[in-house]
């Protein structure tokens, strides 16, 4: 008799609530330097019907010139943000 009184009883425990913890993610924010941000852009280009040869070639190495400083300036960034994803995954 006592077994069917405490069977119920069993039953009812599995249905109570039990207390759920939520935990908050951390989030941290990176933010790379502004003066890691260095693409110069050539906003005056010369007139192209009376272009020269030699024109031509000093703006070929304006632009060029300006690539790789964007290039460096990027790799820069990358390599900022590498750094600061293995510093918070040591962090952990």
């Amino acid at each position: 008799m006592k077994w069917l009184l405490i069977v119920p009883l069993l039953l009812l425990t599995g249905c109570m609530q039990t207390s759920v913890q939520l935990v908050a993610p951390e989030y941290k924010i990176v933010k790379a330097p502004d003066d890691l941000y260095k693409c110069p852009v050539l906003t005056k280009f010369p007139k192209d019907e009376t272009l020269t040869d030699q024109e031509v070639g000093s703006l070929i190495l304006k632009l060029q010139n300006n690539n790789i400083t964007c290039k460096r300036s990027l790799d820069s960034i990358k390599q900022f943000y590498d750094d600061a994803e293995k510093t918070l995954a040591e962090q952990k």
